[in-house]
């Protein structure tokens, strides 16, 4: 990597698609790639059962690892910046790389739900070539790694490297981050969505019980979030419930949607012309009300049947 802020300590490994920058003797290394590369066939495997037809990048995917948040958020101001020491990875749209903390400071899912410093742990921020010699192998234990927060970020990255989003284009936040939370694993990769994530539906499902869900006239053509780490969380939840309802009920249309907003030439739109865009290719919000409960129904009952499954049974 032909950066000296990255210190003399770094040392780049490969996977076939992922070139991973991090330092010496780094034993979590091989679970990292081998969950990048796992995420990164579910990612186009979906998409492409959903009818989209993706561009694959020939280039590695760059991702920099930090063992110290000092070093990372030195990094993030260096090259953004910007403050960013309320995150420990984040996906960049101005060097297309992602930067984290690796180990992350390790969480309970309590807390992944339930505590954040700021607006969400997972919130993103708006490569080099590389020979393909002594390529990581993919083995090795994943547990060492935060498999949600690796395939959040690399979700952004393959989404703005596949032609699903153009970078420097304004997106709505349900585009760009539902999209992300779609791809959190909390453990081995099903094929389904039932199979990622439950931290987020178990939010989406409390919000819509305390009547907190924001009506989707004005959800659709909101680009940021309340700074407040609850409403954030909520915000999140029905981002990752929204582009899910979409992408499964309304595929064509959001192919649609994607494709139109990528031809877009960078900078910010009014809410009045993220309104258009949107009504264009779903029809206006406000009549997509009743089968948008129709879902939200559905991921309650899913919901309750995970809680039934883990609940011990009864003494007899």
């Amino acid at each position: 990597m032909a950066e000296p802020f990255l210190g003399e300590f770094i040392q780049v490994s490969t996977t076939e698609h992922f070139a991973i920058a991090h330092e010496a003797g780094a034993n979590y290394v091989p679970g990292a790639g081998k969950t990048l590369e796992q995420a990164y066939t579910q990612f186009y495997g979906t998409f492409s059962r959903a009818g989209f037809e993706l561009t694959r990048s020939t280039d590695p995917f760059v991702w920099v690892c930090f063992s110290q948040q000092s070093q990372f958020n030195a990094y993030a101001m260096h090259v953004e910046g910007t403050d960013l020491s309320w995150l420990d990875g984040y996906y960049s749209t101005l060097t297309n790389r992602v930067a984290v903390v690796e180990p992350s400071p390790r969480v309970s899912e309590q807390d992944k739900t339930t505590a954040s410093s700021g607006p969400d742990r997972w919130a993103s921020s708006t490569a080099t070539r590389r020979r393909r010699e002594d390529v990581l192998p993919m083995s090795g234990d994943t547990s060492q790694v935060d498999v949600a927060r690796l395939t959040h970020e690399l979700a952004h990255q393959l989404a703005f490297n596949s032609g699903l989003q153009k970078r420097g284009v304004l997106y709505p936040f349900w585009v760009s981050e539902g999209l992300a939370t779609n791809f959190e694993f909390e453990g081995p990769m099903g094929s389904g969505f039932e199979k990622r994530t439950t931290a987020r539906r178990d939010c989406l499902v409390k919000a819509r019980a305390a009547g907190e869900l924001v009506p989707l006239a004005q959800f659709v053509v909101q680009t940021s979030v309340p700074s407040n780490a609850a409403q954030s969380r909520r915000y999140y939840a029905q981002a990752w419930a929204f582009f899910q309802y979409l992408l499964t009920e309304r595929s064509e249309g959001l192919r649609g949607y994607l494709h139109q907003v990528a031809t877009l030439p960078p900078g910010r739109r009014t809410a009045k012309v993220l309104r258009r865009e949107f009504t264009d290719a779903f029809g206006l919000p406000e009549d997509l009300e009743s089968s948008w409960s129709t879902f939200l129904d559905r991921q309650a009952r899913l919901a309750s049947a995970s809680d039934d499954s883990a609940s011990p049974a009864d003494d007899k």
